[in-house]
């Protein structure tokens, strides 16, 4: 005779659970790749049909200095890299701001590697690399400092 006791009731129950968080993160993985496939196919079609212009065209070396910021705004910018040292294209970097005054962007990167957030206000943000691959990177309390320029570099 087998004796199933409450605890293991319980056991299967959190079995259960993890099971389901399990599938419900694969199916947000699949969803971010979809969207990451999808936004880069049009952005490329854009940029070959000529009806979408790239805005950081002149952005130069994140060694280069930028433009100065002497408005009270503050910038950040960096690299995204596969861990094969190449760059990750078809990666999205997202910008969100974590306070009211702050605000949330998202840039594609160029076919080096690099991104820019320009003309960022003042304050902390979270910066989240999402990679082609359905991985992504997350950094939190990014300080956003008036006229300066942070640097960050992604690396999967």
């Amino acid at each position: 005779m087998q004796v199933i006791t409450n605890k293991h009731k319980a056991y299967e129950v959190l079995q259960q659970e993890q099971s389901q968080i399990l599938n419900l993160f694969k199916i947000h993985r699949k969803t971010i790749t979809i969207g990451i496939a999808i936004t880069s196919t049009i952005l490329i079609l854009g940029f070959l049909l000529g009806n979408i212009s790239s805005p950081n065209a002149s952005m130069g070396s994140i060694f280069d200095p930028l433009p100065g910021y002497n408005n009270g705004l503050g910038a950040v910018n960096g690299y995204a890299f596969s861990s094969s040292g190449l760059p990750s294209l078809g990666t999205i970097i997202i910008a969100a701001g974590q306070s009211g005054l702050a605000k949330t962007v998202s840039v594609d990167i160029t076919s080096e590697g690099k991104y820019v957030f320009q003309d960022l206000n003042p304050g902390k943000y979270t910066i989240v690399a999402y990679f082609p691959d359905g991985e992504y990177r997350v950094l939190n309390n990014i300080e956003v400092v008036p006229n300066s320029v942070q640097t960050l570099i992604f690396k999967y």
